[in-house]
């Protein structure tokens, strides 16, 4: 009895995700959300169950929703979507049913896209009583929502809702003043304007990723009034010379620069090179300068051992390169102090 549940106690503690090798934790990590996957199509056939038989009024709900909500736990928004996809599927054939589901377990569909998918679905209904979509209309409005992130998928829905003559009317800019101190904006951006703001988001570095919409404009509008200043004005004075030797001797001390800094005309053209993006993923935040061969290595500052990665990648790039035990080390030595610097730094 003691062998095995000593042999048990080992079995679990090697099956940690701590304990697992890189293969065998992406391994992992794909069944489980399989098996989620699987769940969610069951939690779905059940809902419907629960609410055929109205059982939420004998728990005192007066709705399916309030009991999901209140009783099974989840928040508003993953309760509808539950409830907007179980219906989905209570509403198509049989056979149309299933192929939704096995979407749903391989992940070709989200349960997001499902929910407004249905939302639109009930408004052309509504539009349009005499003429609803037919089950082969919504299954391909549906196959147009595979593999599209929730955005893409409203993006989508939004051009079906002018296709199909419904009010698709943008909401106009309004400002709302919430106290003494503040005030709410309401904006509708272009999709080129959104994107223009990401790309300033990413030039502004580390500092910015955490930025919310607010404090993004704010610090455009801080370096806006600042370049136009200069525009209008003439440029700022330089800072003025240090009065004595000494400080004059502490400033060219601290301008001369470090064995492994890299100079801004460099980063520069790194970054034109890169098209501004991860060389790994393609992202465009958070990015740094890497140094391919790491200077703990030997490698130097030459362009050609210089990429841009972003924080995730750079910092896989070390995981790789040196191991997980030694990056952790060297994050706890250096603490926050770090983040700061591998804002144009680099691994090593």
């Amino acid at each position: 009895m003691e062998k095995q549940s000593t042999h048990k106690s080992t079995s679990q503690a090697q099956s940690q995700p701590q304990n697992l090798s890189d293969r065998d934790l992406l391994k992992r990590m794909q069944l489980l959300v399989q098996r989620e996957r699987g769940l969610v199509t069951e939690i779905l056939h059940h809902l419907r169950e629960v609410e055929r038989r109205k059982l939420y009024s004998d728990l005192g709900y007066k709705s399916l929703f309030d009991y999901t909500v209140k009783e099974l736990g989840y928040s508003e928004g993953q309760a509808a979507r539950r409830i907007q996809a179980m219906r989905l599927l209570r509403e198509l054939p049989q056979e149309e049913a299933k192929e939704l589901e096995k979407k749903i377990e391989d992940g070709s569909l989200n349960l997001t896209n499902i929910c407004q998918a249905q939302s639109f679905f009930n408004e052309v209904k509504k539009a349009c009583p005499e003429n609803p979509l037919q089950a082969k209309d919504k299954l391909d409005v549906l196959k147009e929502l595979e593999h599209k992130s929730s955005r893409q998928g409203q993006a989508a829905l939004m051009e079906k809702r002018q296709d199909a003559g419904l009010d698709v009317s943008l909401p106009k800019e309004k400002t709302r003043i919430l106290s003494g101190e503040h005030s709410e904006l309401r904006l509708v951006l272009s999709k080129e304007l959104l994107a223009e703001l990401e790309e300033v988001r990413a030039l502004l570095g580390q500092k910015a990723m955490g930025m919310s919409w607010a404090e993004l404009i704010g610090e455009m509008a801080a370096l806006s009034k600042e370049a136009l200043k200069d525009k209008k004005f003439g440029k700022r004075r330089e800072k003025a010379t240090p009065s004595t030797p000494a400080l004059r001797r502490r400033c060219i001390q601290t301008a001369a620069p470090k064995p492994r800094s890299i100079s801004k005309s460099k980063r520069y053209r790194v970054w034109e090179r890169d098209g501004g993006a991860c060389v790994k993923c393609g992202s465009k935040t958070g990015l740094q300068v890497d140094h391919i061969v790491p200077v703990a290595l030997g490698g130097g500052c030459e362009e050609e051992n210089l990429r841009l990665l972003c924080g995730s990648c750079n910092v896989r790039e070390g995981v790789k390169e040196f191991g997980l035990m030694r990056m952790k080390r060297e994050d706890q030595s250096v603490g926050r102090d770090r983040i700061e610097f591998c804002e144009w730094g680099s691994r090593g």
